[in-house]
């Protein structure tokens, strides 16, 4: 079944007490995560493209699209790496109709962030962030397991980005190597 995540809430909740107190200043990076772990990683980063093309998102990426569940959309899913860890899974769900005009590129990004695209190139308002943990039935979880090693439990955001009043669904599932590196401190 492909039901995605069920449990997604509002960032600020009770429920993210339960994340570990670094990763929250992750779970609430306002800005470009990709920037961040930019920042953040000592060595080499680079974006590993896992797959790009036409599908159907999961139920609740529809809802929160406003979409049918059977509309097809564009799907991309990367890794965001440093050095030879992948630190973040990212899932981008895209309307056909925001694949117009300008916006076609976003088809074509290989390698490069879709943060570092949008935050540089078009006038981006970003919707409230939700978080949750993946559990082992989810279907997100499923996509990821499928990319990298990861245990239920992880935690995941989103947010829907609204790019010329288009919108898009950016996810983001923090990695162990993050998760790791953030547990070690230093002011990460």
């Amino acid at each position: 079944m492909n039901r995605g995540v069920r449990k997604w809430r509002p960032r600020r909740l009770p429920l993210q007490r339960m994340a570990l107190p670094l990763l929250r200043r992750w779970l609430d990076e306002p800005g470009s995560l990709t920037r961040r772990i930019r920042h953040k990683c000592s060595g080499c980063f680079y974006v590993e493209v896992l797959g790009e093309r036409w599908g159907a998102p999961f139920l609740d990426e529809a809802r929160r699209l406003g979409l049918r569940h059977k509309n097809w959309v564009w799907l991309r899913e990367v890794l965001l790496c440093c050095d030879d860890s992948a630190w973040v899974y990212g899932r981008s769900v895209i309307p056909g109709q925001t694949l117009r005009g300008h916006l076609r590129g976003l088809q074509q990004l290989g390698q490069q962030p879709l943060g570092s695209v949008l935050f540089k190139r078009h006038p981006v308002s970003r919707g409230k962030i939700e978080i949750a943990r993946l559990a082992a039935d989810d279907g997100l979880y499923r996509q990821v397991v499928q990319s990298t090693a990861v245990a239920p439990g992880c935690w995941a955001r989103r947010s829907v980005f609204h790019v010329a009043e288009h919108p898009l669904l950016v996810t983001e599932v923090f990695l162990p190597a993050l998760a790791a590196r953030a547990a070690g401190g230093e002011s990460f």
